[in-house]
């Protein structure tokens, strides 16, 4: 059965610098070939009490593992010191 989860992907870089627009939009095509629907948005999150642009991914899925992996991915590649993944209390109806 799919559930609805949420992925909190920060964009300030430790290092330094922010995830820039081109690097996100070549990230997403990890997200592209993995699941056929999601929704992006974008909010103001605090990270350390540092502010931040986030992108906030929801995915209908029952692939959690793969869902787990994009996150990992995206920790990786842009050195974050983590990455939310939440599980929303609804259920879902395409119609």
């Amino acid at each position: 059965m799919s559930k609805t989860y949420q992925v909190f992907l920060g964009t300030n870089k430790p290092t330094g610098g922010i995830v820039s627009t081109q690097e996100w939009l070549i990230f997403l095509k990890q997200v592209d070939a993995v699941f056929t629907g999601y929704t992006v948005e974008t909010a103001t999150g605090s990270w350390k009490g540092i502010k931040e642009k986030t992108y906030i991914l929801t995915v209908i899925t029952d692939e959690i593992k793969q869902l787990i992996r994009i996150a990992e991915d995206y920790k990786s590649i842009f050195n974050q010191d983590s990455v939310l993944i939440q599980e929303l209390p609804v259920n879902p109806i395409f119609i």
